[in-house]
C-alpha cells in the first residue's frame, strides 16, 4: 500500500464515498413506508457523515488539479518570458547594428592602401667553384694582367713552371622579401574598364644575412706540374686574383637578382590572372609614361566605388598568397 500514490488513494476514497451514498439511497427506497420518517433522518445523517469522509479526498483531487494547472501555467509563463527576453535582445542588437551602419554610412570612406604586403621571403645560399686556365685572361684588360711587362711574365713562367690556372671558391648569400607595394599602384578609367598600373610583385627589401665564420672564400693562382700542384705566391697576379674574385661574386649577385626577378614575374602573372577572372573589367598597364590617361593613387578610390572593391580583393588575395607560400616554404 505504501507504493500507491496519494492521488490514487484520493480517487479510491472518493469512489468509495460515492458508492456508500448510492447504497444509502437504495436502502431508503426499499424500506417500508411506515419507517420512512425515521429512515429519512438516519439516511441524511449517514449521507452527511459520508460527505464529511469524502471532503478530504475530493479536496486532494481538486488541489492536485489546481497544482497541475498552476505548474503548466508557470512553465508556459517561464517559456514566454524567455522568448520575450530573447526577442528583446535580438531587437536591441539589430537596432544597434542599424544605428552603427547608419552612422558609418554617413562618414566618407578613408581607407588608404599605403602599405606593402610581403608574400614570401627569398632565401638562398651556396658555393660557386670555378677553375680556368690563366691564358684566357692574359690579354684581357679587365683583369689587369696585360698591363704587366712581358719580362715579368716570362720570369714568372721560369720560376713557376707548369700549367697555370685560377681557382675560385666563393660563398654567396641572398635574402630578400618579395611582395606587392600598394603605394605604387595607380589606376585610370578607360570607358567601362579600370586600368591598373604597378600591380607587380617586386623585391621589397634586402634582409639581414648572418654569415658563418666557417665560410670558405678563396681565389688562388695554381701551378700544376706533372706530379705537384702549388699556389703561386707571386705579387704579379695579386691584382688579377682580386679582380677575378670580384667579377665572379658580381656574376653570382646578378644571377640571384635574375632569379628573384623571374620569381616576381611568375607570381605577378598568376596574381593578375586570378584578379582578371574575378573582375573581367580590369586591365593592366606596365608603362604609364607613354599613355594619355589620368592616373590616380589607390588613396583616391572615392572617385570610383569599384576601385575600393578591387583593391580590397587585391589585399585579400595577396594575404592568402602570403599564407600559402609561407606554408609551402616550411
Amino acid at each position: 500500500m505504501g507504493l500507491i500514490k496519494p492521488s490514487t488513494k484520493a480517487y479510491f476514497a472518493t469512489a468509495g464515498c460515492l458508492i456508500l451514498i448510492i447504497v444509502n439511497v437504495g436502502l431508503f427506497v426499499f424500506l417500508p413506508k411506515s419507517a420512512a420518517p425515521l429512515w429519512v433522518v438516519i439516511s441524511n445523517v449517514i449521507t452527511v457523515f459520508i460527505m464529511l469522509l469524502a471532503v478530504k479526498p475530493i479536496s486532494a483531487l481538486k488541489d492536485k488539479e489546481i497544482d497541475e494547472k498552476a505548474l503548466a501555467r508557470a512553465r508556459e509563463e517561464e517559456a514566454l518570458r524567455g522568448r520575450i527576453a530573447s526577442l528583446e535582445s535580438e531587437n536591441r542588437e539589430l537596432a544597434s547594428r542599424l544605428d552603427t551602419y547608419s552612422q558609418s554610412a554617413g562618414v566618407p570612406s578613408s581607407v588608404n592602401f599605403t602599405f606593402k604586403v610581403e608574400t614570401m621571403t627569398y632565401d638562398k645560399s651556396g658555393y660557386i667553384v670555378k677553375e680556368e686556365p690563366l691564358e684566357k685572361f692574359l690579354e684581357d684588360p679587365a683583369y689587369k694582367i696585360s698591363d704587366k711587362s712581358r719580362l715579368s711574365k716570362w720570369m714568372d713562367s721560369l720560376t713557376h713552371p707548369g700549367d697555370r690556372k685560377v681557382l675560385y671558391i666563393g660563398k654567396y648569400y641572398a635574402k630578400a622579401s618579395i611582395g606587392l607595394d600598394f603605394t605604387k599602384i595607380k589606376y585610370s578609367v578607360r570607358g567601362n574598364s579600370l586600368v591598373f598600373a604597378g600591380v607587380t610583385f617586386t623585391k621589397l627589401n634586402d634582409l639581414a644575412i648572418q654569415k658563418s665564420p666557417d665560410d670558405v672564400n678563396h681565389c688562388w693562382l695554381l701551378n700544376e706540374g706533372e706530379d705537384t700542384v702549388s699556389i703561386n705566391q707571386s705579387g704579379l697576379y695579386k691584382e688579377f686574383t682580386a679582380e677575378y674574385a670580384k667579377v665572379r661574386a658580381d656574376e653570382a649577385t646578378a644571377a640571384l637578382a635574375d632569379e628573384v626577378n623571374n620569381l616576381c614575374g611568375h607570381y605577378t602573372t598568376v596574381f593578375r590572372n586570378k584578379l582578371s577572372e574575378r573582375f573581367p573589367l580590369i586591365e593592366f598597364c606596365d608603362d604609364i609614361e607613354n599613355t594619355t590617361d589620368t592616373w590616380y593613387s589607390l588613396a583616391d578610390h572615392g572617385r570610383d566605388s569599384r576601385v575600393l572593391n578591387i583593391a580590397s580583393n587585391m589585399l585579400l588575395m595577396a594575404d592568402v598568397m602570403s599564407g600559402s607560400l609561407t606554408s609551402d616554404n616550411q
